[in-house]
């Protein structure tokens, strides 16, 4: 039987180590070692050693092996062990052994650390709950590492020299943004009618991007040059304001829905562009569609309007057809809205004391106000103030009771910065800061005085609950239970994990989560090739990131099964995702939707969804090896170790001349590459029934013609070859096509919900789940089972598990 090279080392270490003990599912006659007699010793025994590994000679399982000894378990599940052309074990005695060997593992293996630092998603967050603020603060800190597939897992975030500066910089960022340093004007109205812009009078004029005049409003047909100037409405100062916007379609055509998308933000020059939504352009030029929202602005931020039409290629369009556009009438902020001054971030953070005011100081220059001062913060009981404001904000800022030793540190230290000369404010300034860049604020599940007893307390167990759930600090409520010591009771977790799934933060679970473990985060690191996908657009983008948040979402309120991520009988489909899977019926590209689907749909589950399927590809092809790698490590739970150095990778030709299959096939008559690819390449080739972007296909599409090769209408492509989408499992059971290799995952259910219970506890407990965590694993699959592995029940079942409450 092979043994892959990188369990080389391991087999050296069996064999020096001259292995006479062996755990107690190992003895003579047991379990182990009858299934390595019946399937390994044969190439692996006293005659022949491949890999140099002799397994007549049970190796010791204890803490210095747990980890290679999962490997092997690993390898025995995934089918490795023993390969082809040996007679393959029994689906029973393949059970045994693996229950056997999960079993000692998780008897002998090392706790997996669990304390860890806050990523910085987390950190924004949870600053901006601590202090009510909502400074972008994430951008200040460096990208985070990452372990098993999350950046929030111990191991992957480590604290150096330089990210502490960055830490002091968000600090003080955040300090800043607490105090409102200008008096709000009044709240006004600021209103731009476009066609009295004379930018936009002079894009008319020119015909600068075909833009039009009609019904006295600006009609745009594309999101590029120019933009739509609204200039008069851009706000004199900060805060919030409701913005509203006055649309209606210009010739959409038959069956068309025009939409527009908003940004704000800086309309020329850095800064970044937030997005406010997309939205469906509707009514009449005698009573136009209002679209309003409220959002915080800068000084000066535009609104950024786009026409989003599909499709808006002018080849797409019959010549007769007139072009379709957004009429755009006029568009206006009000605000600021919040008033408060001081603000409420400022109360928050210094309190309400008679002692505190705000006061006057150096004048500023606003282009459009006279006489502006800017303000700070003063005391007329400087010390009492410091001390008071200090002890009050530790134990906020750490999430749990400080011992007096402790609060002293920053309570001195904010002192000593006031005895040598600093003003009130900023020595509470330096207090403030200290503690938010200590260790007992930026780190997570660090020990206490319960964990010397195998359990933590019910303060760690509030931070572990909404770092799972809201990606930030614990609130009021959470802090409460805890004190009361009543948090770990069962049914008050239960009943916190229902609040916490039905307040809106759960959006960052929602976002995060899916995010990393189907890699969304990746969808816009390639553009696809204009050429070959003319259709992409943004539209598109946007559409494909809300299907599948809103299929995430949809599991989660109505506690569906996860197994739905392979297949399911519906799909959350707009107008735009609807078109592009060729489902009929839905109207509008804004809202969001539960759509049955026929029969015969190839689509339904997160594996046919559009984002996984761009996520996992190039800007100009798929790849079998990307795709079944994803499969392998996010549905089936089996990582595929990297290529053996020196090895190139496979790179699709689009031009048509070699399929990818004849690729694949010279590649793997490397033994070295064909070990892991009789795993990667099934599901891969299953996959290759969808394009760069997701669109269902029977044929490639190539940049170059071939004799006889159709070229498409209305595109600069041509029909390439057919696309083979047929293959086998490593295992022996063969598909032709993806609905089949679909039925083929679904054969396994328990794989890909322990899959998903796996990834569920590593993203919760933020710590890895290593070869002694498969009992915990296991505990939250059979939890789950009663309720046909619905998702809330899968959660409720990670929080319910030792591994969520161990230190």
């Amino acid at each position: 039987m092979g043994i892959p090279s990188r369990l080389v080392p391991l087999a050296l270490a069996w064999l020096t180590g001259a292995a006479t003990a062996a755990p107690a599912c190992a003895a003579e006659g047991g379990t182990v070692s009858t299934f390595l007699r019946s399937h390994c010793v044969e190439c692996h025994g006293p005659e022949t050693q491949e890999a140099d590994l002799r397994l007549d000679r049970i190796p010791p399982l204890d803490a210095e092996t747990a980890e290679q000894w999962s490997r092997v378990a690993d390898l025995i599940d995934s089918g490795d062990m023993p390969p082809k052309p040996q007679p393959r074990p029994g689906a029973a005695a393949k059970r045994d052994v693996l229950a056997s060997l999960r079993h000692d593992l998780a008897n002998v293996a090392r706790p997996v650390p669990a304390v860890r630092r806050m990523n910085r998603t987390e950190y924004e967050h949870t600053v901006h709950d601590l202090l009510g603020i909502d400074a972008p603060l994430a951008p200040l800190l460096p990208e985070d590492g990452q372990v098993q597939g999350f950046d929030n897992v111990a191991g992957g975030l480590g604290i150096s020299s330089i990210l502490m500066e960055r830490y002091l910089e968000a600090a003080d960022t955040a300090f800043e943004e607490s105090v409102r340093r200008i008096e709000p004007l009044p709240p006004a109205t600021r209103r731009a009618v476009l066609m009295e812009q004379k930018e936009n009078v002079s894009s008319v004029k020119g015909k600068k991007g075909g833009v039009v005049e009609s019904h006295g409003a600006f009609v745009d047909f594309t999101p590029g040059w120019p933009p739509a100037r609204v200039d008069s409405a851009h706000p004199i100062e900060e805060g919030v304001y409701r913005c509203r916007v006055a649309v209606w379609p210009h010739d959409p055509g038959a069956n068309r829905t025009l939409s527009v998308a908003v940004f704000t933000g800086p309309l020329f020059g850095p800064g970044e562009r937030r997005f406010q939504g997309m939205f469906d352009a509707a009514g009449t030029p005698d009573d136009p569609r209002i679209i309003e929202f409220t959002t915080h602005l800068d000084e000066g931020d535009a609104l950024h309007i786009l026409p989003w039409i599909y499709p808006e290629h002018v080849t797409w369009r019959d010549q007769e057809e007139k072009r379709p556009g957004v009429a755009i009438l006029w568009a206006e902020t009000h605000g600021p809205l919040d008033q408060a001054f001081p603000s409420e971030a400022q109360r928050r953070l210094f309190g309400d004391s008679d002692s505190i005011e705000l006061v006057e100081a150096e004048s500023i220059y606003m282009r459009h106000r006279r006489g502006v001062k800017l303000h700070r913060v003063e005391s007329s009981e400087p010390r009492a103030d410091v001390e008071r404001i200090i002890r009050d904000f530790v134990p906020r800022a750490f999430r749990r009771p400080v011992d007096e030793e402790l609060t002293n540190q920053f309570v001195d230290f904010a002192l000593s910065r006031l005895d040598a000369g600093a003003t009130f404010e900023r020595a509470v300034r330096a207090g403030t800061t200290a503690a938010l860049c200590s260790p007992h604020f930026l780190l997570l599940n660090a020990p206490d005085d319960a964990a010397a007893e195998g359990r933590i307390d019910d303060y760690t167990l509030a931070s572990r609950l909404s770092y799972f759930l809201w990606s930030s600090m614990p609130d009021e409520e959470l802090l409460v239970l805890a004190s009361r010591g009543e948090l770990s009771d069962p049914e008050t977790l239960h009943a916190q994990v229902e609040r916490m799934i039905a307040d809106p933060k759960i959006e960052r679970f929602i976002e995060s989560f899916t995010g990393q473990w189907l890699d969304l985060r990746d969808i816009e690191f390639t553009t696809p090739d204009g050429t070959l996908y003319p259709e992409y657009d943004e539209l598109l983008m946007r559409s494909m990131l809300a299907e599948t948040r809103g299929f995430f979402r949809h599991l989660l309120k109505h506690d569906l099964s996860v197994l739905n991520v392979v297949d399911s009988d519906f799909a959350i489909l707009n107008q735009r995702m609807a078109e592009h899977y060729g489902i009929p019926g839905v109207r509008g590209h804004e809202e969001f939707r539960v759509v049955k689907l026929p029969e015969d749909s190839v689509r339904g589950g997160a594996l046919a969804q559009g984002s996984v399927l761009k996520a996992t590809a190039n800007g100009s092809t798929t790849s079998p090896v990307l795709r079944g790698v994803w499969v392998l490590e996010n549905l089936l739970g089996q990582p595929a170790p990297p290529p053996p150095p020196g090895v190139p990778a496979v790179e699709p030709d689009i031009r048509g001349a070699v399929t990818i299959r004849d690729q694949l096939q010279r590649h793997r008559e490397d033994p070295s590459c064909n070990r892991c690819h009789v795993r990667i390449d099934p599901p891969g080739f299953a996959l290759e029934e969808f394009d760069v972007i997701g669109g269902h296909r029977t044929n490639y599409r190539a940049v170059e013609g071939k004799p006889r090769q159709r070229k498409i209408p209305k595109t600069s492509y041509y029909d390439g070859p057919p696309v083979e989408s047929d293959g086998a499992f490593a295992d022996g059971r063969d598909f032709n096509g993806f609905k089949a290799f679909r039925e083929r995952l679904l054969e396994d259910p328990d794989r890909i919900v322990t899959t998903v219970a796996e990834k569920l506890l590593i993203y919760g407990c933020g710590r890895p789940v290593g070869p002694g965590e498969r009992a915990s694993v296991q505990s939250v699959v059979e939890a789950a089972r009663a309720n046909e592995f619905g998702l809330r029940s899968m959660i409720h079942a990670a929080v319910d598990s030792e591994l969520f409450h161990r230190p």
